[in-house]
């Protein structure tokens, strides 16, 4: 994870804390994709590179999403990338496109962020949390 993501996740991590959401925060390259059904939903955040491609320390996790049904779980994609890129945020596009092709339910749309987050970014994500937390209190 850059420390832009690092950032952007904790950012997002403590504020859906503050909402009294009990949350894990792990690294793709440590995580394991099949655990995911243990838990109420998933929030990829993910950068992209100048290729426009998954990062190599996500791509495990990527590729694992393949064999798994999410069985509606819930989800949502975030990350960052810069827009000097041919590609900007592309590999937010493959995780959302994978999760949805593995029987997820998006929650809230993807948010892109242009390098590092300004507090209009850091509204877009608490958006994107708060929708998260509202679908799991249906």
């Amino acid at each position: 994870m850059t420390g832009r993501n690092k950032k952007i996740a904790e950012y997002l991590a403590n504020y859906l804390e503050s909402k009294k959401a009990e949350v894990t925060l792990q690294e793709m390259v440590d995580a394991d994709a099949f655990e995911i059904l243990n838990y109420d939903a998933l929030i990829v955040d993910t950068y992209t590179y100048h290729d426009g491609e998954v990062p190599d320390e996500a791509q495990d996790f990527y590729d694992d999403l393949k064999d798994i049904d999410l069985e509606k779980t819930k989800f949502a994609v975030l990350g960052s990338s810069s827009k000097e890129h041919l590609h900007f945020g592309r590999a937010v596009d493959y995780f959302t496109m994978m999760l949805n092709s593995s029987n997820g339910e998006q929650v809230a749309d993807s948010v892109k962020i242009n390098q590092d987050p300004d507090e209009d970014d850091f509204k877009r994500v608490r958006t994107l949390g708060d929708y998260v937390l509202k679908s799991l209190n249906k």
